[in-house]
């Protein structure tokens, strides 16, 4: 009987100290206040969440006014096969850092910028049309990538590993982008107890339940590092695939997890030479190049906003950056070819790694401090054997190596990949 009490006493004290353990979890990183390094302006946007348009459950006025709080610059919704909202007016500019309203096109007012996307259903899976002005009916995979292009959009291969909805031919060619984070993935693809986990702390702290979604997708980054080709590189995103909107029964439905806190998970940061115009039509056109470019990054801003992030190589003195192809002729063979990185992390309260990645093996990492990384001229003679463009077929076959950046942070033990940089291509 006393053993019986023992056993009862110990298991209360234990669930308690589980509950306070999970209800003031929180992990944040630090960050300084240096000299910003970065030649851009970082804009940091929401893309691919579903409304009541298709099969959410918000109203894009009421999602448009969350990201707002939330400090968003840039909004894209990506219902399905279907491209309403921007055929009923609600594209435009809203929610302004000081509290007012711009108003959805008003002219002048680069606050929150909100447009539509379309997520299509192909053959192959669902392919997402960032840019497009007219709506794109569900076909086959080359109709529709070949109906984007003509209007000049992104094409986006939607949770290519998502155990529910796959993408399922991983070798089609002519697409621009691969989402490499999909929350919705993230928690679908959950070992069983970290499912568990979430579903038993959700209600006591969101917090601890979300953060075990910033685990990191590992195929799918096998799939990006394979798929780069030269002068046809990749974007890798991060998108939130928000839905909120779980289904329990036939009637009954559970908004699960809400926008607001799938908002703050993940972000794609674009990379801007100035700041958005005002103009919607300009706006648009300069984010969706951005994304197809590959001009951008994407990072778990749940952990907090990557302060003064940047990444870009040397090359006899001119630069290039996410997205650019380096042509390292042999005119410049005395010249070193030097990679820079850096973020304004404070390595005394937030340890970190940067890690550079060459064809998707890490090669250098610096640790706590900004990475400084010169190429043996040897390396680049052991990259990929690459396609030749049809105009360039006089020239041979071109060697192509890309290099990509990971930022992994310290949570005392507990290791997170927080940012992850998109490629430049060097070649010879």
């Amino acid at each position: 009987m006393v053993s019986f009490k023992l056993f009862i006493l110990f298991s209360l004290i234990l669930s308690a100290a589980l509950y306070f353990r999970i209800k003031f979890f929180k992990l944040n990183i630090e960050f300084t206040n240096r000299k910003n390094k970065s030649q851009f302006v970082d804009l940091n946007g929401i893309v691919h969440f579903h409304t009541v348009y298709s099969d959410g459950s918000g109203r894009i006025q009421d999602l448009i006014e969350t990201a707002g709080k939330l400090k968003a610059d840039f909004l894209i919704s990506s219902d399905h096969n279907t491209l309403k909202p921007k055929e009923d007016g609600i594209e435009g500019y809203y929610a302004c850092r000081d509290g007012s309203v711009a108003g959805g096109g008003v002219e002048g007012e680069a606050c929150l910028l909100y447009f539509a996307g379309e997520e299509i259903n192909t053959e192959f899976g669902h392919l997402l049309a960032i840019g497009i002005e007219k709506e794109i009916k569900r076909g086959k995979y080359k109709e529709v990538l070949s109906e984007i292009k003509k209007q000049k959009g992104a094409s986006v291969i939607c949770h290519p590993h998502n155990w529910w909805t796959p993408w399922k031919n991983l070798d089609v060619e002519g697409y621009d982008v691969i989402e490499i984070i999909n929350l919705d993935s993230q928690w679908r693809g959950m070992n069983p107890l970290y499912m568990l986990a979430v579903i038993f702390s959700y209600r006591i702290n969101s917090f601890y339940a979300l953060h075990f979604l910033s685990h990191k997708p590992v195929k799918t980054i096998k799939f990006w590092d394979g798929a780069q080709k030269h002068k046809f590189m990749k974007t890798g995103i991060a998108s939130t695939d928000a839905h909120s909107n779980v289904k329990v029964t036939k009637k009954r439905r559970f908004k699960f997890p809400k926008y607001s806190e799938l908002f703050s998970v993940a972000r794609t940061h674009i990379l801007l030479e100035n700041k958005l115009s005002g103009n919607l039509t300009e706006d648009k056109k300069k984010i969706t190049e951005a994304v197809r470019r590959g001009r951008c990054y994407f990072s778990f801003d749940l952990y907090g906003f990557p302060k003064g992030f940047y990444y870009y190589i040397d090359w006899g003195g001119e630069h290039y950056f996410s997205g650019d192809s380096v042509p390292c002729n042999m005119d410049k063979k005395d010249k070193n070819v030097i990679i820079y990185a850096g973020i304004d992390i404070n390595p005394k309260k937030t340890p970190f790694i940067i890690n550079l990645f060459k064809n998707g093996i890490k090669v250098f990492s610096s640790k706590s401090r900004d990475m400084v990384y010169e190429i043996v001229r040897e390396d680049l003679k052991n990259g990929f054997v690459s396609e030749v463009e049809p105009i360039a077929a006089a020239a041979g076959i071109f060697r192509s190596s890309f290099y990509r950046i990971e930022i992994d942070v310290y949570f005392g033990r507990k290791k997170i990949t927080y940012l992850y940089s998109n490629n430049i291509e060097i070649y010879m």
